[in-house]
């Protein structure tokens, strides 16, 4: 029995491997986001309020909704909290 193997996951649902990263680096920021909400115990609209994002597009990011967020956004919110809780040394 003959194995298929994938360097990305999202290579099984696209043959066009620019969408295929776009959508790896889409899930990563997210998931990154995500873990910082988990994190800080924070509430849909303490998250909103630091991502200056709307509750249902918070609500999308922590369902995975990949479709409805772009990477300019995902990278925007990074920022914005990177900007409001500096990482101290």
């Amino acid at each position: 029995m003959n194995s298929i193997s994938f360097s990305n996951v999202f290579d099984v649902i696209t043959n066009n491997k620019e969408e295929a990263n776009e959508l790896q680096v889409r899930a990563d920021l997210m998931i990154a986001l995500r873990d910082i909400v988990e994190d800080k115990g924070w509430k849909l609209a303490e998250a909103a309020e630091v991502f200056k994002l709307s509750q249902p597009q918070v609500s999308d990011l922590l369902q995975g909704k990949i479709d409805k967020l772009s990477i300019d956004l995902l990278m925007t919110c990074l920022n914005r909290y990177s900007c409001t809780h500096p990482i101290s040394k």
